[in-house]
């Protein structure tokens, strides 16, 4: 059963300066559902609008930010709800956290450098539970202990622990109140390799044994291929393919999805990796037709006038590409 639905989903950036409007395409008719207990990944270069998707389907929405059309819909065991509908911010406030958490990009930015570590569990758990002290410090002493880490960094200031710790410190922050959905934000970006890799254990690890749903957004394809059920690449805007990550990394069928993979280092191969050529278009003024037709080498007439739309090929895999449908 699909515990997240997402329709043609249009999220821009709306700015007016000088005399001046500027809108920016950042997701442009996105539409893709998500299972319940799968771990969904989203990939693409930076810039392609993966954060700001993960924004709007997580309603974390303000200016300069706006929702100019779509529908985001979860379904729970117990309700069915639209978040971009819901105008009460209490309503809102209670769903994060409990229902559905994010574990953010860049640590540092996450926790308030002049608090203790104890400060941020306290914020999470009593906007939610009405517990007494005994029973907060129970609550995270066992969730803590179940993730590996002491008590101990509750006396701490962030600055006094290690970048990979204090990853692991929000992913337990994001995962304390056992929420249905997670989304994860480039959770390991600036780590090293060895500590990405404690970090991407530590997640399987909450997944496994909370049974929720995660939503992890990288441009790290070696996160995708080691962690997700599924993945959606995006390119300016759009998700352009979308299938289970076996069948993608064995055998893509979008070319931009091929030149992400073909990038990549391969153990014993020294040749040099090829990349797609150029650079994203700019989303204020995206061009014609396929966005990915100025960098792509099998290019045709038709990508510059018209947009390809996502097609089923069979087996859950779906590609916007006009040379999936014999045009070639």
């Amino acid at each position: 059963m699909a515990i997240l639905e997402v329709n043609n989903l249009k999220a821009y950036y709306v700015t007016h300066t000088f005399g001046r409007s500027s809108t920016v395409r950042a997701v442009d008719g996105v539409s893709f559902q998500v299972n319940k207990n799968e771990i969904y990944g989203i990939a693409g270069e930076s810039g392609c609008g993966k954060s700001t998707l993960l924004k709007a389907i997580s309603g974390l929405v303000k200016p300069p930010l706006q929702i100019l059309d779509g529908e985001v819909g979860y379904n729970f065991d117990d309700e069915r709800l639209d978040i971009l509908s819901l105008r009460d911010d209490r309503k809102r406030r209670k769903l994060r956290g409990a229902r559905i958490s994010l574990i953010p990009q860049g640590s540092m930015s996450v926790l308030n450098p002049v608090r203790r570590v104890r400060k941020a569990f306290e914020d999470v758990i009593y906007a939610h539970l009405d517990v007494s002290e005994k029973e907060f410090e129970e609550l995270v002493s066992r969730h803590l202990l179940a993730l590996g880490l002491d008590w101990t960094v509750m006396h701490t200031y962030p600055h006094q622990l290690s970048g990979g710790m204090r990853q692991r410190i929000t992913i337990a922050l994001s995962t304390i109140l056992r929420p249905d959905i997670i989304f994860a934000d480039e959770p390991t970006t600036a780590l090293d390799v060895v500590v990405q890799r404690g970090v991407v254990q530590l997640i399987k690890k909450i997944k496994e044994e909370q049974q929720n749903t995660l939503i992890m957004v990288t441009h790290d394809m070696s996160i995708h291929a080691n962690l997700c059920d599924r993945l959606a690449v995006m390119y300016a805007g759009e998700i352009v393919e979308e299938g289970d990550v076996q069948s993608i990394f064995s055998a893509p069928k979008h070319p931009y999805t091929t030149m992400l993979l073909d990038s990549l280092p391969k153990v014993g191969d020294s040749s040099a990796r090829v990349s797609a050529p150029g650079a994203p278009p700019s989303l204020v003024d995206p061009p014609e037709g396929c966005r990915f037709h100025p960098r792509c080498p099998h290019v045709m007439e038709r990508c510059r006038v018209e947009s390809p739309v996502l097609n089923g090929l069979g087996n859950g895999h779906r590609v916007a590409c006009f040379l999936q449908e014999g045009g070639k």
